[in-house]
């Protein structure tokens, strides 16, 4: 009897084959679950930065358009710490979302637990003197606005500069003429000269007048009738700019990854515009704001109203007068007035040869005298030109010498009050221009319900997170996250 022989082959070779198969379909298996479970993870910390990014102060957005997250959450207190806890209360939300709804039999698979979390970098408003809030205006303006204003400052800025209209000195220049000239009579031994001329001019008048004009007459002469300045004073030391001169502000990184420096002449005059369309002045008050003349402050920073908008009147006094200088020089018509009044003075104080030195402090008293009346017209609401023509002029010099200083009322033509203050924020020093403004947003958020304890330094735009989370099986998920506010 022939037995057969049976073979195994192909049995082995499927066992081997299939244990080969579940050891990589389990590798397989284990390797989604932990994918799935980083990916969990990942989704997590997502939504806890979303959360904490969501909690941005309400106030500064309503007021100032830019987005920032107050780490003081309206308390006494803040700083990273406070942030960290926020997202660690919404990272456990997250990774366990039945636990505060109470489901019965709500069960989560995945167990993730968050042992590791560390905000390790953030960018403060105020980092670098404030360069973090102004690279966030700047690209919040660059985003929603034109560039015609800008292109008309950047024209009215050239005239000045080329001009020297803010560094020089007319009223200076009038005093040195006037003293030489009456040192000149002192020597001639010529004590009187009230003597007037047939059109009741007189040197007595001249000096007087110029006085008044150099000295401490120049707000009573610009003030529109009727108007009185606000008397709102503020104790400096309690905003952003005591604090980072002492070198007691919360520091960050500064400018983070990505945010562009708002440093060059464009970005500096969009700075400013972004400051006229969100603080008052003079002619246009912002509601409810603490201080009624804020650009005046960011301007000169004195701690009343008062004493920074009369600043503010010395300056464009100043500026006025360099123009109306130049503008009484390109005037024949003019400077032949001057010389004819100047013969007829000195001829009566018998000094002929002082002539051309009274013709300059006569032309010099014009152009102060016309700038007190253009302080008056913009504060009216008025405009004047940088440089005037001669048909531009308000007041006459016999007008002048008879006390007149109104002129011919309002104009319409030229730069307003605000183009003069877009002017001068683009002439003053960057750094002190981002420094007040920050005590200003100091200032009105304080004003509001909550927000008492407000400080620009410990509001953040940037953060840089390190998470850390296991799960069931002890996998332990490292990873970091960036966010900020674009």
């Amino acid at each position: 009897m022939i037995q057969k022989r049976e073979h195994a082959y192909l049995t082995v070779y499927l066992s081997l084959v299939f244990g080969i198969v579940l050891s990589l379909l389990l590798a397989l298996i284990e390797g989604a679950a932990i994918g799935a479970t980083r990916a969990q993870a990942e989704l997590i910390a997502d939504l806890g930065v979303d959360s904490v990014f969501a909690e941005y102060n309400r106030e500064v957005l309503t007021q100032y358009e830019l987005f920032f997250i107050d780490s003081s959450y309206g308390g006494k207190d803040g700083g990273i710490g406070k942030v960290q806890t926020h997202l660690s209360e919404y990272l456990g939300k997250n990774m366990d979302p039945d636990k505060d709804v109470g489901l019965f039999g709500g069960i989560t698979y995945l167990k993730l637990t968050n042992p590791y979390l560390e905000i390790s970098e953030v960018s403060y408003a105020g980092d670098d003197y404030g360069a973090v809030w102004k690279a966030q205006a700047v690209a919040y303006m660059k985003a929603v606005y034109g560039g015609d204003i800008i292109n008309s400052v950047k024209e009215h800025l050239a005239v000045v500069e080329e001009n020297e209209m803010h560094t020089r000195d007319v009223a200076a220049e009038i005093k040195k003429q006037k003293d030489a000239f009456e040192e000149a009579l002192v020597k001639k031994e010529i004590i009187e000269y009230d003597a007037e001329t047939a059109d009741g001019a007189s040197y007595g008048k001249v000096s007087k007048l110029v006085d008044k004009l150099i000295g401490g007459g120049l707000l009573k002469l610009a003030m529109p009738d009727g108007e009185k300045m606000s008397d709102t004073s503020v104790n400096t030391k309690d905003y952003y700019s005591a604090r980072i001169r002492a070198g007691k502000a919360n520091a960050g990184i500064g400018l983070h990854e990505g945010a562009e420096k708002a440093d060059g002449l464009v970005d500096e005059l969009i700075y400013g515009e972004y400051l006229m369309k969100m603080c008052g002045n003079y002619r246009d008050k912002k509601e409810d704001s603490f201080l009624s003349y804020q650009i005046e402050y960011i301007l000169y920073g004195y701690s009343s109203d008062a004493s920074n908008l009369s600043a503010c009147l010395a300056t464009l006094f100043a500026i006025r007068s360099v123009g109306n200088l130049i503008s009484a020089y390109n005037s024949a018509n003019m400077k032949n007035q001057a010389e004819s009044m100047a013969k007829f003075i000195c001829a009566l104080i018998l000094s002929p040869e002082l002539a051309p030195l009274l013709k300059e402090i006569l032309l010099g008293m014009w152009a102060l005298a016309e700038s007190a009346a253009d302080v008056r017209n913009l504060l009216d609401g008025g405009k004047v030109p940088l440089i005037k023509k001669e048909n531009q002029w308000s007041l006459s010099l016999l007008g002048i010498l008879s006390g007149d200083f109104e002129g011919s009322g309002k104009k319409d033509d030229g730069l307003s009050y605000q183009a003069y203050l877009r002017i001068l924020l683009g002439l003053m020093d960057k750094q002190k221009k981002v420094v007040r403004s920050l005590d200003i947003v100091e200032m009105d958020i304080r004003q509001t319900e909550g927000n008492e304890h407000f400080r620009i330094d410990r509001c953040l735009d940037y953060m840089k997170i390190h998470f850390g989370f296991t799960d069931a099986q002890g996998h332990d998920f490292v990873f970091e996250k960036k966010m900020c506010y674009e």
